[in-house]
């Protein structure tokens, strides 16, 4: 990519290190060739969260500050992301396929999304079977002779960005022994460790996935790509 088609303003990104949502946002940011300044934000601080309802009408994490622009909500920051960047969209074009994302999205943030968070608690027979129990039903969609691709709707999408913090954090909590267990969860996990991104930069968006240490200290990764 020729220097001068570099988006050459970074963009801030205040969002908190342990949150699924900021690391989506700064997953598909990655990907796209968006630079983004991650900041973090204590949301047990009055002050912090007196600025952030500035921008944020309702409080919410992360919110995107592009220039001027502020913009809040991961479905609409994603939609931004995506729009802004570089490389095919994260979304796909067939209906069809449109629509297996969404449904997976749904599941990743209805299904796994709480079960994980349950996980972070406290590993109990109950939350790890109902991880597992999704993971297995993702194991099968990857797995089945009709899918074409090394993702979950096939190409690289938003679905497989909307899962990533998730799994990510079942592994950091010590249950990657679940994703190992499962060959075609295991196979797009590890893809998904390496892959490099779509606006052909040579980054791997993994890498801008939290720590567990800076989950705990709240610690939030940036995307420097265009530097």
């Amino acid at each position: 990519m020729a220097i001068g088609d570099h988006l050459s303003d970074v963009k801030v990104l205040w969002g908190v290190a342990g949150c699924a949502d900021t690391s989506k946002c700064l997953f598909a940011a990655a990907e796209k060739g968006v630079d983004i300044e991650g900041k973090p934000v204590d949301m047990n601080s009055d002050a912090e969260m007196t600025e952030i309802l500035k921008f944020s009408q309702f409080g919410s994490i992360p919110v995107l500050k592009d220039v001027d622009f502020y913009i809040y909500g991961i479905d609409a920051i994603l939609s931004y992301l995506d729009d802004k960047g570089f490389g095919n969209s994260l979304v796909p074009r067939n209906a069809v396929a449109r629509a297996q994302q969404y449904q997976w999205i749904h599941v990743a943030n209805d299904v796994l999304g709480p079960a994980v968070e349950k996980l972070k608690d406290g590993s109990d027979e109950s939350t790890i079977a109902s991880v597992k129990n999704v993971l297995s039903a993702l194991d099968q969609r990857l797995g089945t002779k009709q899918q074409r691709g090394d993702y979950i709707v096939g190409d690289f999408t938003l679905a497989d960005i909307h899962w990533a913090p998730y799994v990510h954090a079942c592994c950091l909590h010590g249950h990657e022994s679940l994703v190992d267990a499962l060959p075609a969860v295991k196979k797009w996990w590890s893809n998904m460790k390496i892959r490099k991104s779509m606006s052909k930069e040579d980054y791997v968006a993994y890498t801008v996935l939290p720590s567990l240490d800076e989950m705990n200290r709240n610690q939030l990764r940036s995307v420097h790509i265009n530097a």
